[in-house]
């Protein structure tokens, strides 16, 4: 009954499924408080299992360690990001997430193929500073501080970069690919005008030179048509900023030879199938403690450890298993 309300997107279609499946009737008013009861019992968890390992160093708290498993694989991956979903009384706030992967390299000519798989997820509403802590204790049942390298990629966003440095350091640091490439057209629009020849061009200059991690080229570039002394338009200002800013993030050149993701893509579709598919549908409305409560389930379920978690959670059912 709960994985069904928790896997499908709506408790009334969820308790339909369980009724022709298993002849038994259910209300989905039974589901939602399924969800709320076993749900807050695992954010409490979390809660605890984050407070403590963000307190104490070793990984333990009185009475009984949590030893850090190995890492997957010598090379992870992290990124965090933001979606918004509607808070009864509040109106839309932002669920921050984190997707965590495996790292797989194969060789390839001339840079190795890289994928992500093994993905698992965190997602609450939270502040920046829990957020942070929830993060890293998922951070720590992946193994991540035990991987040789781990490789955080994200866009630009100032909270998101701040606890990559707080909880990841040393690590190497990535903007998002796609990110970086819609600054670069935002100049090209602003220097050539949007829909134009001319801004087709430019832009995929521009693109060029920043996949080949040459920012000197780009401003020389810009400044062939933009020279120094004419006022910068907002637009033109901000995205030369964010590019400067993040100017040690962009060597995507060094990214692509040592077989590094440069894409963010990994918690982009976590936003989505972790909280969009299931909580931002038509006139879906959460409660904070209900929507944190189904996020937390969802992310045991779409982190392929929803047995494990059912188990903890029902000590008679980790005897029956």
């Amino acid at each position: 009954m709960l994985r069904l309300a928790v896997d499908i997107p709506s408790y009334r279609r969820a308790a339909a499924s369980f009724e022709a499946l298993t002849q038994v009737a259910l209300s989905k008013s039974s589901l939602q408080e399924l969800v709320q009861e076993y749900g807050g019992r695992l954010v409490e968890q979390e809660a605890q299992q984050a407070e403590a390992l963000s307190a104490l160093p070793a990984g333990e708290w009185p009475g009984r360690p949590l030893p850090c498993p190995e890492a997957a694989e010598e090379t992870m991956a992290v990124s965090l990001d933001g979606v918004m979903l509607n808070v009864r009384g509040e109106g839309w706030k932002e669920a921050k997430i984190a997707a965590l992967s495996v790292v797989e390299q194969q060789q390839g000519s001339p840079e190795p193929e890289v994928q992500l798989t093994q993905h698992s997820y965190c997602a609450g509403l939270w502040d920046a500073a829990t957020f942070g802590c929830q993060q890293w204790a998922e951070a720590w049942r992946r193994g991540l501080p035990r991987a040789r390298c781990v490789v955080a990629v994200s866009d630009g966003a100032a909270w998101i970069w701040a606890l990559v440095i707080t909880f990841f350091a040393p690590c190497v640091q990535i903007i998002d690919w796609w990110h970086a490439v819609q600054r670069v057209w935002a100049i090209a629009y602003a220097v050539y005008g949007q829909g134009t020849p001319l801004a087709a061009q430019g832009g995929a200059r521009l693109k060029e030179l920043l996949w080949a991690g040459d920012l000197r080229g780009l401003v020389h570039e810009l400044r062939a048509h933009w020279p120094r002394g004419r006022e910068l338009p907002d637009g033109l200002r901000q995205a030369l900023g964010y590019l400067f800013r993040q100017r040690r993030r962009l060597r995507y050149p060094l990214y692509r030879q040592a077989g590094y993701p440069i894409g963010s893509g990994t918690v982009e579709a976590g936003c989505k199938v972790v909280v969009q598919e299931r909580l931002v549908q038509r006139g879906m409305r959460w409660s904070r403690r209900g929507a944190q409560a189904l996020l937390a389930l969802r992310c045991a379920l779409l982190s392929d450890r929803w047995d494990t978690t059912w188990r903890s959670l029902v000590p008679l059912a980790a005897q029956l298993a």
